[in-house]
């Protein structure tokens, strides 16, 4: 079966997997979607920063299948090969793994290239591989040669587009947290090419790659990958990116300094610049009381989850993995968690009253991560209320020099 036709026993794999991706977030919004071409070949080209749940957050976005590319050396198993097919992921070699399996590219391409005259999607992690920073590698040449050949194929057919995405994690390792996709303004690799007769292949690809760098740096926010990252990213958290991008070195040492002593701390950046701390810390203390019933019973309702993936994450040696671990237990282990407490429920009690806990069970995994994530913060606000007057002070220092240097930014409620 071609990578490009319907097969329904890939929907259902695909609706279980998308509904388990939306479960991990607290919310997923999507910009620019609806300015996608439709008069063309569209390949995605996202930033790659959090392994495989990159792939998986941009396949939940489309109804219809999107392809993906992925090392080739995964394939070299006949079953894994066959399987990774099926989930409509196609092999692509590196030049670390040979010249004779780099030349197998040729085939893939081919195959890519008739999936996008039928109307598919091609995603292609042009950076190669994967990184927990608000940045971007440099890209790989791949997607622009895709790009080329899907071209040359197409002639004045249809045009072929490379369309830049971002994706933007508030957190990649914690459950529970916002997903930003952004989709921006498509490259016309086609126009492009009619549009410059006069540039060689090699000036095609520099030019088509700096136009792609700028237009996904634009969707994330995007810091230089440099010995001033840190403090940067510190002063985005606490006035915005644009304030990072216009401070001084002197400012971005301090910033530096400050996250480097917060974080030894292990104190939240959420719990520094409010202006009445005892009264948010006391209303989130009493909303947890309230709540504190429901908690515990989530807690023990998802207890087999949480504890298998907690061993998991514990035993990765990359830790960029921790999202993609956790979706994979809880994809696995949903089903039997459903299974096991409908049997508990409503074999105990009656139907009516077994309804509601059954129900609540359902949505206990994202309670429970939720709790955690607020659990964590509180904690913090409460050890900050107590001491830590020298990070606080400093804290305000920053942050009101950093909010001076663009004075109508609107910074981020934390």
């Amino acid at each position: 079966m071609k990578a490009y036709q319907n097969d329904w026993r890939y929907n259902i794999l695909k609706k279980w997997c998308d509904a388990t991706v939306r479960s991990l977030f607290g919310t997923v919004s999507s910009d620019g979607k609806e300015d996608l071409p439709t008069d063309g070949a569209v390949i995605l080209a996202p930033n790659h920063c959090n392994t495989l749940m990159d792939a998986l957050v941009v396949l939940q976005d489309f109804k219809e299948p999107t392809l993906f590319g992925a090392r080739a050396d995964v394939f070299r198993k006949p079953l894994l090969n066959k399987f990774l097919r099926f989930l409509r992921i196609l092999p692509i070699a590196r030049v670390r793994d040979g010249l004779q399996e780099v030349l197998h590219n040729h085939e893939t391409m081919d195959e890519v290239t008739d999936a996008l005259e039928h109307g598919a999607r091609y995603c292609m992690f042009c950076e190669g591989t994967h990184r927990t920073k608000h940045s971007l590698l440099p890209l790989k040449k791949g997607i622009v040669r895709t790009a080329l050949q899907a071209h040359h194929s197409f002639g004045d057919r249809k045009p072929v587009y490379i369309v830049p995405m971002g994706l933007e994690y508030e957190d990649y390792f914690r459950l529970q947290t916002d997903l930003h996709i952004r989709y921006g303004e498509p490259i016309n690799v086609s126009a492009f090419v009619a549009a410059h007769p006069e540039l060689g292949e090699a000036e095609i690809y520099r030019h088509l790659l700096a136009e792609l760098r700028e237009r996904m740096s634009a969707l994330i926010t995007y810091l230089p990958d440099d010995e001033t990252y840190p403090g940067r990213w510190g002063l985005t958290k606490m006035a915005g990116q644009e304030a990072a991008m216009a401070a001084d070195p002197a400012l971005i040492d301090e910033a530096a300094d400050f996250e480097e002593k917060r974080k030894a701390a292990r104190l939240s950046m959420w719990s520094f610049g409010h202006t009445r701390p005892v009264l948010r810390t006391l209303g989130k203390l009493l909303v947890g009381l309230v709540f504190l019933p429901l908690i515990l019973f989530a807690a023990v309702v998802t207890a087999p989850m949480w504890l298998v993936a907690a061993y998991v994450v514990h035993g990765l040696k990359d830790k960029a993995f921790t999202r993609t671990a956790q979706f994979a237990v809880k994809w696995l282990m949903t089903p039997l968690m459903i299974i096991v407490w409908a049997l508990v429920f409503f074999l105990t009690l009656p139907f009516k009253q077994a309804f509601v806990p059954f129900l609540a069970s359902l949505f206990s995994h994202s309670l429970f991560y939720e709790a955690l994530n607020q659990g964590r913060i509180l904690l913090s606000d409460i050890r900050l209320l107590f001491g830590f007057k020298d990070l606080k002070a400093q804290y305000a220092r920053i942050a009101a020099k950093a909010r001076a240097l663009v004075p109508t930014t609107q910074t981020p409620e934390i």
